[in-house]
């Protein structure tokens, strides 16, 4: 009886020691980075030699869904980088951009190695669980319709998926990520600005 105590002692405290702090946002930060950054891996994708300096109207008339003002912003930017010239008057357009949503979600899966949390009869606090080991997989994916016409006739017209990936694993106070688009996001964008900045400086 004895061992089985000090075995549960054992496990709740490796188990703590893998906790992590939440947000008192309304939405994680990791939340919104998954969506973001499939989003932008998404419109790595589109390219459409058409539009090269052509005047384009980007139609937002039918794009629903979560941070509308982000994918706005991120599509307005990749036209902008393929060479399109951006117009706000859509009767001058040489094209016409109709930009949809097909999904922007994330997906979130766990498991865990040992004892899960119990339900204790007229009491509103289960027994708290009692992991040797746990894993945390999140995805961000993204899919976006862009279809392109003119006068009528339809130019191009392309899905485009993206997808940020994420996970966490514990075996009692150890933790380690076999991947973290995120981090690897973020690093990436920080030695963009630098090589930016030093060739700006020569």
């Amino acid at each position: 009886m004895k061992y089985i105590i000090w075995t549960s002692l054992l496990v709740t405290f490796a188990a703590g020691c893998g906790s992590r702090t939440f947000t008192n946002t309304q939405r994680t930060a990791i939340e919104q980075l998954l969506l973001s950054g499939a989003v932008d891996n998404a419109l790595e994708k589109l390219d459409i030699p058409q539009l090269a300096g052509k005047k384009t109207y980007l139609d937002f008339t039918n794009l629903k869904g979560y941070d509308l003002e982000y994918v706005k912003a991120a599509v307005r930017a990749r036209f902008a980088e393929i060479g399109a010239h951006l117009t706000e008057d859509a009767e001058q357009a040489d094209y016409v951009a109709e930009i949809s949503l097909g999904a922007l979600g994330t997906e979130y899966k766990s498991s865990i190695l040992g004892i899960p949390a119990i339900p204790i009869p007229n009491s509103p606090t289960p027994f708290p669980e009692l992991a040797l080991a746990r894993g945390i997989e999140q995805t961000g994916i993204a899919k976006l319709l862009v279809l392109v016409h003119s006068n009528g006739k339809v130019v191009s017209t392309g899905h485009y998926y993206g997808k940020v990936e994420r996970d966490e694993n514990f075996v009692l106070w150890f933790r380690w990520q076999s991947k973290d688009d995120i981090r690897t996001r973020w690093e990436a964008a920080d030695e963009k600005l630098k090589a930016k900045s030093t060739q700006q400086a020569d």
